[in-house]
C-alpha cells in the first residue's frame, strides 16, 4: 500500500466518522436541557468580558484586536465551540430572528450604522438593556460595554437574533414577555409610534453660481427648516417646514413639503410653497415673475455620518433645489431664466434629536 492509499483511506475515515458523529452532537446541542442552555449562554457571555479594553483592528479576530464580527465570531468559537459566519449580515443570516420580549444574554443584537440595508454591526447582549461589542469609532473604542438606552444604539438598533438554544422553558419564556408587555405597556401604547420619531433642523446657507448675464459664485440667503421623520424600518417618511429668506429673488419662502428618506444619509422632499413679496430674476433688470403655490418646491439633501454632543446628533448637510417661478402672465420662463431663479443650493448644519431620548 503507497503512502497516497494510506492518506486517502486515513480521509475517507475521517469523513465517515465526522457523518456518524454530526447527528449525535446536532441532537445533544438540541436536547440541552433549559438549565444546560443557560450555563452555555453565561460561558459565552463571561467568556466575552475578559476581552474588553482590547482594540478595535478591521478584519482581526483576536486574541488581541478584532473588528465587532470578529469578536463576537472568536468568543462563540473559543468559549463554547460554536462556528458562525465570519461577517455581520452572514451572522444575522445565521440567527433565528427573535421579538425583543424574548432577548436573553447570549442572544446577538444588531445594528444599521450606514446606509446599507443590512445590518452592519454586532454586540453580544449580556442582560439589563447592556451589550459587549468592538466598536470602530466614538469616544470608547474597541472591545466596550453599552446600553441599548444610549442615544446613538438606540436609535441605530435594528434587531435581536439568536444561534444559541433558549434557557427558558416556553412557560418562563411566556411569563417573562407577558411581564415584559405589562410593564411597558403604559408607554410602549403610547410611545412606540413617538419613539420612532427624530426631529431634524437644518440651519444653512443658500448659494448659486449662475446669473441672467454672467457665470459667478452667488449668495441666495439663509435657510432654517425643521422636520419630523419617522424611523422606521426602511423608507422613513416625514413632514418638514422650512422659513428661507431668498435674497437672489427678493422673496420670503415658506415651504411645506413631504419628504421621504432612502437612507439614514439621503432624502427627497417636495411640496407647495408660500412666498412673500414680489419675486424678480436674479439679474441687473430685476424682472418681476410670479410665484407657484403648487407645484411649488422639489429637491433632494444629503448629510454626512453624524455625531453625538450630548443629547444630540450633528453632521453636515447638503442639498438640492429647484423652486417653480413663471411669467406674470403666468406661462413659463425660459429654461435660462427659469434655472437662475429657482434652483439653489444650500449647505449647513444638521442637527436630530430622537424623541426616544424623552421615552423612558
Amino acid at each position: 500500500m503507497t503512502r497516497t492509499d494510506r492518506n486517502h483511506i486515513m480521509l475517507l475515515a475521517c469523513f465517515i466518522t465526522l457523518l456518524i458523529t454530526m447527528p449525535r452532537l446536532c441532537a445533544q446541542s438540541s436536547q440541552l436541557s433549559f438549565k444546560e442552555a443557560g450555563e452555555l449562554r453565561k460561558t459565552f457571555v463571561e467568556y466575552g468580558k475578559k476581552y474588553i479594553g482590547c482594540p478595535y483592528v478591521s478584519g482581526a479576530t483576536g486574541p488581541v484586536s478584532f473588528d465587532c464580527s470578529g469578536f463576537v465570531y472568536a468568543v462563540s468559537r473559543e468559549s463554547i465551540g460554536y462556528q458562525i459566519p465570519r461577517v455581520v449580515k452572514n451572522i444575522y443570516k445565521f440567527c433565528t430572528i427573535i421579538d425583543e420580549s424574548q432577548r436573553e444574554p447570549g442572544d446577538l443584537v444588531f445594528f444599521k450604522t450606514t446606509s446599507s440595508p443590512e445590518p452592519s454591526h454586532i454586540g453580544i447582549y449580556i442582560g439589563n438593556g447592556q451589550f459587549l461589542h468592538c466598536a470602530s469609532d466614538g469616544p470608547n473604542t474597541g472591545v466596550i460595554l453599552s446600553s441599548l438606552n444610549e442615544n446613538y444604539w438606540k436609535t441605530r438598533y435594528y434587531k435581536t437574533g439568536r444561534f444559541l438554544p433558549s434557557s427558558n422553558s416556553p412557560e418562563q419564556a411566556g411569563v417573562l414577555a407577558s411581564t415584559e408587555k405589562t410593564s411597558s405597556s403604559s408607554t410602549n401604547s403610547s410611545g412606540s409610534f413617538m419613539s420612532k420619531i427624530v426631529l431634524e433642523g437644518i440651519f444653512s446657507a443658500d448659494w448659486n453660481f449662475y446669473t441672467a448675464e454672467n457665470f459667478r459664485l452667488n449668495f441666495r440667503g439663509l435657510t432654517a427648516s425643521l422636520a419630523a421623520i419617522y424611523n422606521g424600518k426602511g423608507m422613513m417618511p416625514g413632514i418638514a417646514t422650512m422659513f428661507r429668506w431668498d435674497c437672489g429673488t427678493n422673496t420670503i419662502q415658506i415651504p411645506i413639503t413631504l419628504t421621504l428618506s432612502m437612507t439614514e444619509f439621503f432624502k427627497i422632499f417636495a411640496g407647495p410653497v408660500i412666498t412673500v413679496g414680489t419675486p424678480v430674476i436674479p439679474s441687473s433688470q430685476l424682472e418681476e415673475i410670479k410665484p407657484s403655490f403648487f407645484p411649488g418646491i422639489i429637491g433632494i439633501c444629503w448629510n454626512t455620518p453624524s455625531f453625538a454632543v450630548g443629547k444630540f446628533n450633528l453632521s453636515f448637510a447638503q442639498d438640492i433645489h429647484y423652486t417653480v417661478f413663471n411669467s406674470q402672465d403666468g406661462t413659463a420662463l425660459s429654461p435660462i431664466n427659469s434655472v437662475v431663479s429657482g434652483l439653489v443650493f444650500s449647505s449647513g448644519l444638521r442637527v436630530t434629536f430622537p424623541l426616544s431620548n424623552l421615552i423612558k
